[in-house]
């Protein structure tokens, strides 16, 4: 058994009094402090095990996330510098990371537009190019049904501790939710451009939120719980949904192509 197995339940319990800590109000900085060791030597692991707890014990949604965000505010940097396999390119998960880079690529090229928009404010050109780049974004809610529809109820099938795709749910819907707001804001004829910012700043953070936590969380346990196979037999039902930004070629279960 390995150092990192054998701490696994110190880790967590050390994790549970960090979030109790952090909904009581403890300063962040004492925490550090307090649990730099467990911060240090924490795995993407922990943080489903710890999820998976807190929904299991019935802790309400809005605490979990606000809660989950703190924690992953002390460590993002050992989540982030952990040893990283990224899943092969012919893999379903290898599939839905591409899907995420594409995705990464597009908020990339929405940024200028932002900033162009912070200077002229009243320029319509660049409002109508928004607009439009805001509502091509909107289809990465394929890949979000993709993950409810087809992948979500698999993990509950093979992966006993699965309760934290319930918490990725919900920050599909708050996705969702920014999204909608944000290109009807746009869609006026004056743009309320402080609301306009706000929006669109919560919905880029929550977009950059959920392409972290499943490459370097979920993807990852999930990489060690479940085989190839029965995950590249979702590809079917994935592209009876569609996938956003490319068509994947399937070949008896196997990607043979991201163009």
């Amino acid at each position: 058994m390995s150092e990192f197995a054998a701490g696994k339940k110190e880790r967590l319990e050390q994790l549970q009094k960090m979030f109790n800590r952090i909904m009581e109000g403890t300063d962040m900085n004492q925490l550090a402090d307090e649990y730099k060791n467990c911060i240090n030597t924490c795995v993407p692991a922990d943080i489903v095990l710890l999820t998976d707890y807190l929904v299991a014990t019935k802790t309400p949604m809005d605490d979990i996330k606000s809660g989950i965000n703190k924690l992953l505010s002390l460590l993002h940097q050992t989540i982030a510098s952990y040893p990283y396999s990224p899943p092969e390119k012919e893999t379903y998960l290898g599939c839905l990371v591409e899907n995420n880079r594409l995705l990464d690529e597009r908020l990339q090229e929405i940024t200028p537009l932002l900033k162009e928009f912070e200077q002229s404010p009243e320029n319509k050109e660049v409002k109508n190019d928004l607009l439009k780049s805001f509502k091509e974004l909107e289809r990465f809610n394929n890949y979000y049904q993709i993950k409810e529809k087809i992948l979500f109820p698999e993990i509950e099938k093979f992966i006993e501790e699965h309760r934290c795709i319930s918490v990725m749910g919900s920050y599909h819907r708050d996705v969702r939710e920014k999204m909608k707001q944000t290109i009807d804001e746009l869609s006026g004829e004056e743009v309320n451009y402080d609301k306009f910012k706000k929006l669109s700043a919560e919905l880029f953070y929550l977009m950059y939120t959920l392409k972290f936590r499943e490459e370097r969380i979920l993807y990852t346990f999930v990489q060690n719980s479940m085989s190839n196979e029965v995950l590249n037999a979702l590809f079917e039902d994935s592209l009876q949904i569609g996938f956003p930004f490319f068509h994947p070629q399937i070949k008896d279960n196997n990607l043979i192509s991201l163009n």
